[in-house]
């Protein structure tokens, strides 16, 4: 007997790596955050809540999975294709809080790193952009059936969706968006790194880790060729694609940006076992770089 083409477990597989891994790098930030820097801010906050969005996220796709996410709807009971499509529609609820969370807890990040007006100008113009999509994208894909219902149980009478294809045009749109958003937060650090009065080996090692954000992005241009398979018919077949790297753009998200707060943890590893020996006195705690950039402008100013 010929087996069930079933892609379930690729999307399951992509799950549960992104989310240990993003988890594990969340922790840190915690552990960094709370008891070596000792200073939790109004980013951790926000990136907090992306977190919890992105493990009930992970949550409805793997239940989604065990219902018939992955498979052909000719393979599935009518139950079945129902409550997988009604997992799928939790999913764009997480996937939108998910994405709109973090991108504000990576612009306060980077708003605290530096008081120069332009880069603030910068930082917030991004933002929102990138929030007032995601926002739009959210009311639209969580209205898109009336009533919302409908988006699952297709025996409503007078049930009406939107056309497929304005939900492809939005993600589009909101794709757009985010692949600015991200490249010009992996850039700007280049910029605030460079007013730091550091000594050029630190200024070196920030940069990556700063602009690591950057890979979140590759994942959103990854899946524009796969956003036309909204309007496949046989939907939950065709849409895992679609599923995996946007699952990869939440887990890389959280990740890059926790690992951009974990410098002092580092730091404090590497003295530890002796493979670190500041050449500076001045703090260079991630707190600290506002006081820093601070005092370089001081200094041109005069």
């Amino acid at each position: 007997m010929a087996s069930v083409p079933n892609r379930g477990p690729e999307l399951f597989a992509v799950c549960v790596t992104l989310l240990t891994v993003s988890v594990v790098a969340f922790a840190l930030r915690i552990y960094t955050r709370v008891f070596i820097v000792k200073a939790w801010g109004v980013d951790d906050w926000w990136m907090s809540f992306a977190a919890i969005t992105f493990t009930l996220f992970v949550t409805s796709a793997i239940t989604g999975i065990h219902y018939g996410t992955g498979r052909h709807y000719s393979d599935l009971k009518d139950a079945d294709k129902e409550e997988a499509m009604k997992y799928w529609w939790l999913c764009y609820i997480w996937y939108c809080l998910t994405m709109i969370t973090s991108k504000i807890s990576i612009g306060v990040f980077l708003i605290r790193l530096t008081v120069s007006r332009i880069h603030h100008y910068i930082i917030y113009i991004v933002m929102l952009f990138t929030v007032a999509s995601g926002v739009v994208f959210f009311f639209v894909t969580l209205f898109q059936c009336n009533p919302v219902t409908f988006f699952w149980d297709k025996d409503i009478k007078g049930g009406t969706c939107i056309d497929s294809g304005i939900i492809a045009a939005l993600t589009y749109l909101y794709s757009a968006f985010s692949v600015i958003c991200d490249f010009t937060f992996a850039i700007l650090p280049i910029f605030l790194i460079y007013a730091l009065q550091i000594d050029r080996r630190t200024k070196l090692a920030l940069i990556p880790i700063l602009s690591i954000g950057a890979v979140a992005s590759i994942a959103v241009v990854i899946r524009f060729p796969y956003i036309k398979t909204f309007m496949d018919p046989d939907f939950l077949w065709a849409t895992v694609d679609i599923a995996i790297w946007s699952t990869a753009e939440q887990g890389l998200a959280i990740t890059a940006a926790s690992l951009a707060t974990l410098r002092p943890l580092f730091r404090t590893v590497a003295q530890r076992f002796g493979m670190w020996t500041p050449r500076s006195s001045m703090p260079l705690s991630d707190d600290a770089f506002p006081r820093t950039i601070g005092s370089a402008d001081k200094l041109r100013a005069r």
